[in-house]
């Protein structure tokens, strides 16, 4: 039994996502998705949607309510599959190709956005990456916003993306601020995992941006060597940090050289 939306979308060839005419799309699995009721009972079943009251599954009569008071309320209590698509559309993002990965993503959030399924979590942090990238603030804001709502521990995740369009409008200290309760987060950790070591390297990224607008270079270049150096799980976020590492070790060498010499 397969959920299908008709969707603006999507087709995709040789590993790269295309956008196509109104199709219909498969986005959930035929199997991965159960709950466990508080009685004991396992519901294998296809999960169509979710909001603070209710998890809703597929039925031949349409969608169904569970409340999730009848749901067990502990670890593995219920599952949630990865949808179709989403592998493709989170390498689209790593490509840059920010409009066509929310074209899938977009949807899936807001059906699953309350639940916290590593994949989604993932997914959202990327849409909201997508949004600022595309220099759609007040989208970005939105989806951040109902992130903190349904998931705050996820929060700290999407604000080095927030923290951009601070920079972008000159607004340093504020950026700066936010980012700073990001990075702190990162003190004596000596194990991360993937996601907190791209989350920090997108901070540090966005924090050199922000000194270096301040007209701090010295700081603005440690930064960018902590995201290079340290936090280089997020690929594009370490190529960026590198070469703007570079380019300012280029200009602050006459400077200490200048400095040596007296």
């Amino acid at each position: 039994m397969v959920m299908s939306f008709r969707i603006q979308f999507i087709r995709v060839v040789g590993g790269v996502i295309a956008a196509s005419a109104v199709a219909s799309l498969a986005m959930a699995q035929t199997a991965g998705d159960y709950f466990f009721l508080k009685t004991g009972q396992r519901r294998d079943v296809v999960i169509t949607r979710a909001d603070a009251r209710n998890l809703y599954y597929q039925t031949p009569s349409g969608d169904a309510p569970m409340p999730w008071t009848s749901i067990k309320a502990e670890a593995g209590s219920w599952n949630l599959a990865e949808r179709r698509g989403v592998k493709e559309a989170m390498a689209a993002v790593d490509a840059g190709k920010y409009a066509e990965a929310l074209a899938v993503l977009k949807p899936l959030a807001d059906r699953y956005m309350v639940l916290p399924a590593p994949w989604v979590q993932d997914m959202v942090v990327a849409i909201v990456r997508c949004h600022t990238e595309l220099k759609q603030f007040v989208e970005a804001d939105a989806v951040a916003k109902k992130l903190g709502e349904c998931q705050p521990a996820q929060l700290n995740r999407v604000k080095p993306f927030l923290a951009i369009a601070l920079a972008g409008q000159k607004k340093y200290d504020e950026a700066i601020a936010a980012l700073t309760e990001v990075v702190k987060a990162s003190v004596g950790k000596l194990v991360l995992m993937p996601a907190e070591a791209r989350m920090f390297g997108q901070a540090y990224l966005t924090l050199g941006d922000c000194f270096a607008g301040k007209g701090d270079e010295q700081k603005a270049l440690e930064c960018y060597l902590t995201t290079a150096v340290l936090y280089y799980q997020d690929e594009q976020s370490a190529r960026v940090a590198q070469a703007k590492a570079d380019e300012l070790k280029k200009k602050l060498q006459p400077k200490t050289a200048k400095a040596s010499d007296q």
